[in-house]
């Protein structure tokens, strides 16, 4: 099925490998790298993961045959390679603006560091994981999950949404597939050939609370403090009391109004 997607790029999607069923199409990315059989750009896409997995090792709910669930491998063969959260912020940025291309109408952030959200609900997970070899940047193999023909109404625990639920039609995944793909790879050859400072920009302006002032849990406590951005490590900055705080992942907690 997805194996006959040919997105318009030179590099990302040229080669996809299509499974109905995988444990996690990052685990057999990884793989594939280990052995030295993977193509710079392969994609992996499954219907279904076994043992899908998010950001911090949680698990990803999706019905087979509704959704996307694919690994996208890069091999930095230039010596101009992105440092490791600017392959995050691409894809995620990428991410972010064909969702507003798909939901025009509708209020669209990025929820810091790596994930989507629609209305404040989440529609979308990024996972980057990256190798080095000393202290260079080798290659990244980025797992992307977006609900797409989902329905998560009836899941009352989860604060999520899709494509569907939005739009109240099936959208044809072959041809968001093909988009997404040229998208993410008009934003990542970009950032080779003139850096990274309109991406960080562009990243920082669609976080989702930013320039405004929301809760955040910091070390047990509720803190109202305000999003500047990313700093060159992924860390998120805030002004709280007018000072600036930078916080690693995992150690602080943002509230969804």
């Amino acid at each position: 099925m997805f194996a006959k997607v040919k997105p318009n790029t030179q590099i990302i999607g040229q080669n996809i490998i299509y499974f109905n069923q995988v444990a996690s199409t990052n685990e057999f990315a990884l793989e594939l790298i280990k052995q030295n059989l993977a193509e710079n750009g392969t994609v992996v896409i499954a219907e279904f993961q076994s043992k899908g997995r998010g950001q911090y090792g949680k698990s990803w709910i999706s019905e087979p045959f509704e959704n996307l669930m694919f690994s996208i491998i890069l091999k930095h063969v230039t010596n101009s390679a992105p440092d490791p959260f600017t392959i995050n912020k691409i894809i995620t940025l990428a991410m972010y603006q064909q969702l507003k291309s798909e939901l025009p109408d509708h209020s669209i952030a990025i929820k810091w560091p790596n994930d989507i959200l629609v209305n404040g609900k989440k529609i979308c997970g990024i996972l980057v994981e990256n190798n080095f070899s000393g202290a260079s940047l080798k290659h990244s193999v980025i797992g992307i999950g977006l609900n797409v023909n989902q329905h998560f109404e009836h899941i009352m625990h989860l604060n999520a949404t899709s494509l569907s639920g939005l739009k109240g039609t099936e959208t044809d995944r072959e041809l968001l597939l093909k988009n997404i793909l040229e998208t993410i790879e008009l934003i990542y050859l970009s950032s080779l050939n003139t850096g990274n400072q309109t991406i960080c920009t562009d990243f920082d302006k669609a976080l989702y609370g930013f320039g405004t002032k929301g809760a955040f849990d910091i070390n047990d406590q509720i803190i109202i403090a305000e999003v500047l951005g990313c700093d060159q490590l992924g860390q998120l900055i805030l002004e709280i009391d007018g000072k600036e705080h930078h916080y690693p992942h995992g150690s602080i907690k943002q509230y969804i109004a």
